[in-house]
């Protein structure tokens, strides 16, 4: 039986975040070139929450009307990454990824990856 090997650099190809255990917030390349934003360099998004849907939002500064007291997220230019520990245990916000849904209101919706499976098939009863 011939072995078929796996490629480890191929990444998603769909626009996706993922919120780890250590409290930050991963953007992935598809969502950077998404928002526009300049490989190596450090850039800030709003993040938001939706607690009746669960979903995350995403925005850069300037697109959203958020008010001046609110500060945006700093994301590093080397991982991509932000600390948002406050914002997680605030809202409690599940841990995993979260995939691209829709752009409302020029923030960038996210839904739960687990969430997101095909409904069951119900079983009749007869």
């Amino acid at each position: 039986m011939p072995f078929i090997p796996y490629n480890f650099r191929a990444g998603d190809e769909l626009p996706a975040i993922t919120v780890d255990k250590f409290g930050r917030l991963y953007l992935n390349a598809v969502m950077r070139e998404k928002l526009g934003i300049v490989s190596g360099q450090p850039f800030k998004c709003h993040v938001a929450f939706d607690p009746d849907t669960g979903n995350i939002g995403i925005a850069r500064p300037g697109e959203v009307n958020v008010g001046d007291e609110v500060s945006p997220a700093s994301f590093d230019g080397k991982r991509y990454y932000a600390s948002v520990r406050g914002f997680i245990s605030k809202h409690g916000v599940r841990l995993g990824k979260y995939v691209y849904i829709e752009r409302q209101n020029n923030w960038y919706a996210f839904r739960y990856q687990a969430d997101e499976a095909a409904p069951r098939r119900s079983r009749k009863t007869d």
